[in-house]
């Protein structure tokens, strides 16, 4: 039986937009909230680092909020967070609504042009090497990247978001500069809003960004080799006998081609309640990772477990208290992020490389959940040396 109906919370679907200069802005409407949650999201990321590059987005990144942004600060005290990831780089600040428009231009700053000088970018290269200290401090982390590397060998995507040390301590503010110049244009640029007047604050903020960059939209190439399709099953000691485990496997297109948004969603929410494991997704471009971390005696030992825990929660979802399950454990605590006026704004923007007019309604119940459950399974239990398990 459905259990839930996907579809725009507006009849009329988002409101979207692309301006001359390239910029594609997108509007999510959250009726009476009092704060606004905006989202710049660069289409530049680590993936996009030439061999000599590597780790220079994310450094462009906390000199744009440094230097661009003016420390990142909008109006009486909200701060811009910012994040590098393999496919692109994003900006966010949730504000009051009387503040859009600043938050807007502060934002679009991004697009000014950055030569920074010696000592703003010594800093941020001090705040790295402390970023990277505590990163490769955590053996997660380090397992993950592992898994990264093994999965996307030869390809853009291998090498860690936060660069090789030396080639990040040996940059020039020309340097920066130059890459900053290649890549941050508005023709590669989301800019997306969630307000309670989100009309009228798109019209506004249409005006205003066609002021932050003019011109002819860049024409830079992407990333050329996409990562094969694959597993990998990565770990490190990590003491008490016991290793961190990444299991992880990447497929062109979108997560799973059938099955819905909301059945992914539903599908990780049930996954982790039920039996405490996180499936993790990231879109890369033109293919998709998935993966999970855990501990465990062996890599064998954590597919194996990995796997029975998809089949034990697949066969609770189809069982007569599947659907009860469904909508105590999963339904109801998506619902409940779906109102999270950010969270709604950073997945508009994520999505997909344009947002579409409108999401297809379809309902969404306990077999189709189980089918992404089912399949996730097998294409973990896949990434065993010697053959799948049941």
């Amino acid at each position: 039986m459905p259990v839930l109906t996907t579809g725009p919370r507006d009849p009329t679907g988002p409101r979207h937009l692309t301006l001359d200069n390239g910029l594609h802005l997108a509007g999510v409407r959250r009726p009476g909230s009092p704060l606004a949650a905006l989202r710049l999201r660069i289409d530049v990321g680590s993936a996009d680092e030439a061999p000599d590059e590597h780790g220079l987005a994310h450094v462009l990144e906390h000199l744009v909020v440094r230097c661009s942004m003016g420390g990142g600060r909008v109006a009486d005290g909200a701060l811009v967070e910012a994040a590098t990831g393999r496919p692109h780089t994003s900006y966010d600040a949730l504000v009051r609504t009387g503040d859009i428009a600043t938050a807007g231009d502060v934002l679009g700053a991004a697009f000014r042009q950055l030569k920074p000088d010696t000592r703003h970018l010594a800093d941020e290269l001090a705040a790295i090497r402390r970023e990277r200290a505590q990163r490769t401090a955590d053996v997660r982390w380090r397992v993950q990247e592992a898994m990264f590397a093994a999965l996307c060998p030869d390809t853009p995507y291998a090498h860690p978001v936060l660069g090789d040390p030396g080639t990040v301590d040996g940059l020039t503010p020309e340097a920066v500069h130059r890459f900053h110049s290649r890549w941050y244009h508005p023709s590669r640029a989301t800019l997306v809003i969630g307000s309670d007047r989100v009309d009228e604050e798109l019209a506004a903020l249409a005006e205003r960004a066609r002021l932050w960059a003019p011109g002819h939209p860049r024409t830079e190439s992407r990333a050329a080799a996409p990562p094969p399709d694959g597993h990998a099953v990565v770990s490190e000691e990590a003491g008490a006998g016991r290793r961190a485990v990444a299991v992880g496997f990447t497929e062109p297109g979108t997560p799973c081609d059938t099955a819905s948004d909301a059945g992914l969603a539903l599908a990780r929410r049930s996954v982790r309640a039920a039996r405490g494991i996180d499936v993790l997704r990231l879109r890369l471009r033109s293919h998709t990772c998935t993966w999970v971390m855990l501990s465990a005696t062996d890599e064998s030992a954590a597919v194996r477990s990995v796997a029975a825990a998809l089949r034990a929660v697949r066969e609770l979802l189809l069982g007569p208290d599947g659907a009860a399950l469904l909508r105590t454990q999963a339904l109801i605590p998506e619902l409940r992020s779906a109102e999270d006026i950010q969270q709604s704004v950073a997945e508009a923007s994520d999505a997909s490389d344009r947002i579409p007019a409108s999401r297809p309604t379809k309902a969404t119940g306990v077999g189709e959940v189980a089918d992404v459950i089912a399949r996730w399974q097998r294409r973990f239990a896949a990434a065993l040396p010697e053959g799948p398990v049941a």
